[in-house]
């Protein structure tokens, strides 16, 4: 394995797999960091909202919905992020008993058996509902709402679907590590 300028871990070659697996790393990495700074929008908009709110007795529909709209981006887009940067939640009262090399295989079998195909079905099940929305055009059915609530709508199988190419990155380092020369340490029982 090797760690390309992005430190993302990469397995050695440059092949067209390898292309495609740091491709997927840095977009997901890009995304992540950007999420970082939707949040600190998201953060200076609900400080916004409250200050209208309690001290001038002023509020906006469409102020109130743009926060809702960001944290359902951010949400979906960060999950990516937080799998790749090893994040996510685990049982690790079970999880931290296991050698590293069973910590592997675990991995393995999670990203490729239970992430992928999770999430590319929850990709597919959106698609529909997506579709339906933009083919309305679906807005805020409040008065003085956001007008495209489509777009937001949008980023909910993009999530899923960057979890899965992430898991499935994920899935695919492990095997190379897995299949790989073990230490010689290990080899020998020393």
């Amino acid at each position: 394995m090797t760690i390309s300028d992005a430190g993302t871990r990469r397995p050695r070659g440059a092949n067209a797999l390898d292309r495609c697996m740091l491709i997927i790393d840095r977009l997901v990495e890009w995304l992540g960091r950007l999420t970082a700074w939707l949040t600190l929008g998201l953060v200076l908009l609900v400080a916004g909202d409250v200050m209208l709110r309690y001290i001038w007795h002023t509020g906006s529909v469409a102020e109130q919905e743009l926060q809702w709209h960001l944290l359902a981006v951010v949400s979906m887009i960060s999950a990516s992020y937080t799998l790749q940067q090893d994040e996510h939640v685990r049982v690790d009262i079970f999880y931290q008993r296991y050698s590293p090399r069973v910590k592997q295989i675990l991995e393995v079998i999670v990203s490729l058996l239970f992430v992928v195909p999770t999430m590319a079905f929850l990709t597919w099940m959106c698609l529909g509902f997506v579709e339906q929305s933009w083919s309305l055009g679906e807005g805020s059915p409040d008065p003085g709402g956001l007008p495209a609530r489509y777009v937001v709508k949008a980023f909910v199988p993009l999530g899923f679907a960057l979890v899965a190419l992430e898991g499935l990155v994920r899935g695919i380092h492990g095997l190379i590590e897995l299949m790989g020369p073990r230490p010689a340490e290990a080899r020998h029982g020393h």
